[in-house]
């Protein structure tokens, strides 16, 4: 499922990663890479703020939508 559609406050594993390859490798270099557990902390307007990796991140819908989990 995608990112995008998952509940606040779960833990998630990243199955994939899509989109071009520079978006693959902006998100990558961000640590969404497959095998790597996420949850999603908050959401405001389609934005969604994310911890991975001990860090938390802001996406956009657009490259939220990128990540399959």
């Amino acid at each position: 499922m995608v990112l995008t559609t998952v509940q606040s406050g779960k833990d998630y594993i990243i199955h994939a990663v899509t989109g071009e390859g520079d978006t693959r490798l902006h998100l990558g270099s961000m640590g969404f890479v497959p095998g790597t557990k996420l949850s999603v902390v908050s959401r405001l307007g389609g934005n969604l703020i994310v911890s991975v990796k001990g860090s938390r991140v802001a996406l956009d819908e657009k490259l939220a939508k990128c990540i399959m989990v």
